[in-house]
Formats: C-alpha cells, structure tokens, sequence
C-alpha cells in the first residue's frame, strides 16, 4: 500500500505544473508576436519593392501599349509606372466620372475616358481631377474632349477592385474597375490596367494630372522590431517571476527553520529549569 505523499511534496507538484502553465502560455504569447513581426517585415518588403518599381519605372522612356499590356489580361505588377504611347481617339459619348477623388483635401471627381487605339482595342485614360460643384455632389465644368487623332502618353496603374455597396451609373462610377467598364462598354478592352494620363499631342484642356506619388516604407521595420521585443520580455517576466517565487519561498523556509529552532531551545530551556528544580531538592541525579 503507497504512502500518501508529504505536503510539502504536493505543494511542489502543484507548483511545478502551475509554473508549466505559465510557460506554455508565454510561449503561445511569444508565437504570435513573431508572426506579427514577419507580418510586418513582409509588408515592408512590399513597400520597398513599392519604391524600387517607381523609381526605375516612372521616368523611363516610354514604349507601345501592345509591348506592355494585353486585352482582357492582367498586368505585369513590375510594369507600374511604366510610360506606354498610344494612338487613336476619344470616344466621348462613353466618358464617364470617378466620385469621391480628392485633391489637396478638396471633394471633386476624376474624368476616366476611353481611349480608342489603332489597333481597335480601348486604353482607358484617366485625364486628371476635376474640383465638385458647389453642392459637393455634382462635377465643375468638364474639359471637351478632342475630336480628332491624338498621340497620348500615358502611365499604367492597376485597375482599381470594385467596391461593394456602391451603386454607379452611366456618368458616375465608385472605382476604376476596368473590366466592369469593358463589360458596359461592349468593346476589346485592356482590362488588366488604365493609364494616368502625361501627356496629349495635339494638346488640350484636361483636369489636374496626378503628380508623382511619394512613397515610404512606413513604420513596419520599427513594429516588427516592437513586436520581437515583446515576445523577449515574455520570457524574461517568467524568468522575473519565478526568480521572486523562488526567493518567497526560501524566505519562508528560512522563517521556518527559525521558528524550529527556537522551539527546540525552548523545550531544551524548559527540561533543564526542570532538572535544576529537582536537583535543589535532592531529586536530581548526578551526571
């Protein structure tokens, strides 16, 4: 038959498996804050590789259209920025606004026109901002669209993704999406991206061009560092933790081995005040 165990062996037990939890649960802690930091590292690498496209790609010299992009495919995500030329006309009659577009803070709209090139496939052009009326709901006045052969240099951007609960009409759409716009327009489209609009020969009134976008790598290196941190002060608050633990506890030991050994000077006070009160009466034997 097993003899139950010693309290004192039961409190190691149950401090042991407590302090097992406590790791366990710094080391769920510590996992996710290393995923978190390669979350961020991987964001960081998509804003430098952001950079490195627009600085080789935004003042190169231009090429053809068809060098670059293909009818109802996707774009090369390395040709952003890229300059493409283009030749053909306007179609004004299928013109049509981008709502909600800002421009230093000012509510307004981009004028997104297709473009029909020589080779009978639409390069959708976004010919600038225009400021909102004075009701914040309605376009300014549109610049005319030229009528005739125009030469157009361009800069390809991706198309936009359609935006869910928003409703367009023939005049106002919500996002650059061009697919959806091929679809309505029922012509060969390139649909994998729309062209931000340099340049038109002959010239002609058009809104605000987009400036060259400034882009940074943001805060990412920094939080992903922040969050490698925090994964490394977990275990060191264990190691805090279980180092005050230890020291209560031989605290407490050392109270009571004290506490002990008074005990044992007092019981070994009181058996010699006995033997000397009986040696006063002759009792006490000799030694």
């Amino acid at each position: 038959m097993s003899s139950p165990a010693r309290p004192g062996m039961s409190r190691v037990i149950v401090s042991k498996r407590r302090w097992l939890g406590y790791l366990a649960l710094v080391v769920v802690f510590a996992t996710v804050c290393v995923l978190l930091s390669q979350w961020q590292f991987a964001r960081r690498e998509q804003a430098q590789a952001q950079i490195a496209r627009l600085q080789a790609n935004y003042s190169s010299q231009p090429v053809p259209v068809s060098e670059v992009l293909r009818e109802n495919s996707a774009m090369n995500p390395d040709d952003q920025w890229k300059p493409v030329t283009a030749t053909g006309k306007y179609l004004p009659e299928l013109q049509v606004l981008v709502r909600n577009r800002t421009h230093l803070a000012a509510p307004g709209f981009d004028i997104i026109s297709p473009f029909l090139t020589e080779s009978g496939i639409i390069l959708v052009i976004d010919r600038g901002w225009i400021p909102a009326a004075a009701d914040g709901r309605s376009p300014s006045a549109i610049p005319a669209l030229p009528s005739g052969r125009e030469n157009v240099v361009v800069r390809l951007i991706p198309a936009e993704p359609v935006l869910q609960g928003q409703s367009d009409t023939d005049q106002l759409i919500s996002s650059i999406h061009v697919p959806e716009l091929a679809v309505a327009w029922s012509h060969p489209t390139y649909t994998g991206a729309y062209g931000s609009l340099v340049s038109e020969t002959p010239p002609s009134p058009t809104g605000i061009l987009a400036s060259r976008p400034e882009l940074t790598e943001g805060n990412h290196l920094s939080y992903a560092l922040q969050w490698i941190a925090f994964a490394v002060l977990g275990f060191i608050g264990l190691g805090w933790a279980v180092r005050n633990e230890t020291r209560v506890q031989r605290g407490k030991t050392s109270q009571r081995e004290l506490a002990k050994k008074k005990r044992v000077d007092v019981d070994a006070q009181a058996e010699d005040d006995l033997l000397d009160a009986a040696a006063g009466d002759g009792s006490r034997p000799a030694r």
